[in-house]
């Protein structure tokens, strides 16, 4: 997409102190401020901080956005959308460029290209919004025009679909934008859209928590209608993947047929299903522990299901690099045992294990092992999964409290074997510190050094699970990556880092 704005971008300083990075790099056909904006996005993206409308880390990410030209902007704001699927850092590119250049016909332009569904455009409209403070700005011309064309995408069966909250934020973005529509039947739907006289349409999910809540004349026939109503849904497939993945406990309770059982194990086994609803394998082994408390017929069914979904989950489809050699340490003190947030009996110390044997799941070279005050090496099975996990929490405390991180490398220096990434889960920084009352030279970055001249193409990678107050993703070297805290996407963002290079050369070409 070609740029043609009046005048250049603007070259202005970092504000807030933010350019006090400790690494260098050196990369050809790219530029320091596009390399800026690309980490920086990224990491702001791992803190959550695009949903923020104040703060001192947007002042200074916006600062790098008015650094960089326009068209590279936009380009980059396409790759994160279509590329890397990640809709939140692309929207907000594009409302940062849309607040300057909104009579631009680009503009309008690259709002087609990103925003794909009607359902979308409210998201859209929250970024440009707060892009536009102090004063909220109505769009020009060229959004308007995009804003019209997006509109009549709308049809009424999908919007009788979308939530009560989604249905309000759309019916107030047409009250907003006043889209013109391309024919009398559009113009009709906008019309019943803000009059409230769509119909109603309710998902299964929906019908059942009413069905459940409802009072009934005897127990019997609650459990009648219950169990009636889990057959309709799983076999005419009106239940999604994820209602029935946060519903299994009151199927089983409900007491539905083999049959029913049987088809409901084999869709939450199924590879496409899975793929399709990116579901994270730790939901899975969350899920997983659930049933494993049940004492309901079914459960054990229901269990080897998500042992198959475990194979294709989120994890699998990720952009990893595959054909690598992987060293993963895992810390099993007992302050590993701690909750993540947004799961339910899921803990740090379940990442790491989860992560190695999901990697051997799809045949890759994993050495893993058991870090503390020595180094242990161990063999993880290649199934069960999630069972695996399960008993791997036998193991703490398994070598010792302590974090001796550097006798990982030296014994991969000892034994010669050469990797491609060493991966160490933890819950503190530990770069650069050496173990308490060691000699010199007892440091991690002492042992990398040495580790690096056998294995010059490796990469280490050093997870701080609990990651209090410190930057999400930090670079040291080109080849070395601090991790602080979790998230589930976290190994994209990573794979995207590592491919900067070749990403941004791209993008300029």
């Amino acid at each position: 997409m070609k740029f043609s704005f009046i005048g250049k971008a603007r070259r202005i300083g970092n504000k807030g102190g933010a350019d006090n990075r400790n690494y260098t790099l050196i990369r050809s056909g790219t530029t320091d401020i596009q390399w800026d904006l690309y980490l920086s996005l990224l990491s702001a993206w791992l803190q959550g901080t695009l949903q923020e409308q104040d703060g001192e880390q947007l002042v200074s990410l916006r600062s790098r956005v008015r650094d960089n030209d326009p068209e590279f902007v936009a380009k980059l704001a396409i790759h994160l959308r279509e590329v890397m699927d990640l809709r939140g850092p692309s929207f907000w590119l594009s409302a940062e460029l849309a607040v300057h250049y909104s009579n631009h016909e680009r503009t309008g332009q690259l709002l087609l290209r990103l925003v794909r569904q009607p359902a979308e455009i409210p998201e859209w409209l929250d970024y440009y919004t707060r892009a536009g403070r102090p004063r909220i700005q109505r769009p020009g011309r060229a959004l308007r025009k995009a804003f019209d064309m997006l509109f009549n995408r709308l049809e009424e069966y999908p919007f009788g679909r979308y939530n009560k909250d989604l249905q309000a934020r759309l019916k107030e973005a047409i009250r907003l934008l006043r889209p013109k529509a391309a024919d009398p039947a559009h113009k009709a739907l906008f019309g019943k859209i803000l009059r409230d006289q769509m119909p109603v349409r309710s998902t299964w999910e929906e019908e059942w928590q009413a069905y459940h809540r409802h009072q009934y004349k005897s127990p019997e026939q609650r459990q009648v209608v219950l169990r009636d109503k889990w057959k309709e849904g799983i076999s005419s497939f009106r239940i999604g993947y994820t209602a029935l993945l946060n519903n299994l406990q009151p199927m089983l309770c409900a007491g539905v047929s083999g049959k029913v059982l049987k088809l409901a194990a084999e869709y939450l086994g199924n590879a496409l299903a899975v793929g399709k609803s990116g579901q994270s394998p730790l939901r899975l082994l969350e899920t997983y522990r659930a049933l494993r408390k049940m004492e309901q017929g079914g459960a054990g069914m229901l269990s080897e299901a998500l042992e198959q979904a475990a194979v294709h989950s989120a994890w699998n489809r990720t952009d990893l690099e595959k054909n690598q050699r992987w060293v993963i340490a895992m810390d099993v003190s007992n302050s590993m045992k701690h909750p993540i947030n947004g799961f339910n009996g899921i803990q740090r110390y379940d990442i790491a294990p989860l992560l190695a044997m999901t990697l051997k799941s799809r045949g890759e070279q994993v050495l893993t092992g058991i870090i503390g005050n020595g180094w242990k090496p161990v063999d993880l099975p290649l199934r069960p999964i999630l069972g695996g996990t399960d008993q791997f929490r036998l193991r703490e405390g398994e070598a010792g409290y302590g974090i001796n991180a550097h006798l990982i490398l030296q014994d991969l220096l000892r034994k010669k074997q050469v990797a491609d990434k060493v991966i160490i889960f933890t819950d503190c920084r530990l770069w650069d510190n050496r173990p308490f009352n060691q000699p010199a030279g007892t440091d991690l970055a002492t042992a990398w050094r040495q580790y690096r001249q056998i294995a010059p193409q490796a990469k280490l990678y050093l997870f701080d699970l609990a990651g209090y107050g410190v930057a999400p993703l930090e670079l040291k070297e080109e080849d070395i990556f601090l991790v602080a805290g979790w998230h589930e996407r976290i190994f994209d963002i990573l794979q995207a880092v590592e491919n900067g290079k070749e990403i941004l050369e791209k993008l300029n070409s």
